[in-house]
């Protein structure tokens, strides 16, 4: 019951929730919750480089933070400070971001937006959409401006590697072909580096570079390569980031990920 109550407190559009956005926000909330400790150094790394980007801007009028969630790896207090105007966008808002919004009214606000802009048209025709047409609404989306305007900072947050792929398990068609999430984020991944592209400002990309099994034994069972997949080149800094220990994905390894950062016109 505590779980409903609390999904439900996530603002997110009925037709976000139709394509699972507001589950899997309830489910990162859930696996911090359980593996606080494993996930610390990984948030406060990532802090310190938004706040080290957020140093460099040479005007700070306002800063995007682009899949906010609960802003478990976003310094709010710290930009708050900074700029003029800090918007956490994110289409499922959860109820942490709000209340950094509540204690900093003039300086912090959320903003539901879809960093896809593909979601509203895909959840209409979810239940017809064929799993070969699927990837295109992702391809040919137009996310639109900036939520607020234009950003002196705009940083992707953990999530370019989502955008596609939780929409993309949401769809029957998936039941047809397996393969329909990984294509969609491909799809939607691509589609968010153009957009980036087209900023003005600063911009910093965390992403997954890496997925990697680790043994009870502490050796390399498996890695795979991710940042490959969206075209994307080696990061220009990389920490790993202990996502699931045993035996919160598997009891028989560790799943840990290669995070890396890109930056774009610094």
């Amino acid at each position: 019951m505590r779980d409903l109550i609390r999904s439900w407190r996530v603002n997110c559009p009925p037709w976000a929730r139709q394509l699972g956005l507001a589950r899997e926000h309830l489910a990162i909330a859930q696996r911090h919750s359980r593996v606080r400790a494993a996930w610390a150094s990984h948030l406060e790394t990532s802090q310190r480089l938004i706040l080290e980007m957020a140093a460099r801007c040479p005007s700070r009028e306002r800063v995007l933070i682009i899949g906010a969630g609960d802003c478990l790896d976003v310094p709010v207090a710290g930009l708050a400070e900074l700029f003029t105007r800090v918007t956490l966008a994110d289409i499922a808002v959860g109820t942490e971001a709000r209340r950094w919004a509540q204690q900093f009214p003039a300086r912090v606000e959320c903003v539901n937006w879809d960093a896809s802009g593909a979601l509203a048209a895909l959840a209409k025709v979810r239940d017809q959409l064929s799993a070969a047409d699927a990837p295109a609404f992702f391809t040919h989306a137009n996310p639109g401006p900036p939520p607020g305007g234009e950003a002196d900072l705009v940083v992707s947050a953990n999530c370019i590697s989502q955008l596609g792929l939780v929409p993309g398990h949401s769809l029957p068609a998936k039941a047809q072909d397996s393969t329909l999430p990984e294509r969609g984020a491909r799809a939607a991944a691509r589609r968010h580096l153009e957009w980036l592209g087209a900023r003005a400002g600063l911009r910093l990309l965390i992403a997954d570079a890496a997925r990697l099994d680790i043994g009870l034994d502490g050796k390399l069972m498996k890695r795979e390569t991710l940042h490959e997949r969206f075209g994307l080149p080696r990061p220009d800094r990389q920490w790993r980031w202990d996502l699931a220990p045993i035996p919160e994905w598997s009891d028989k390894f560790h799943r840990v990920h290669e995070v890396g950062a890109w930056i774009y016109g610094g």
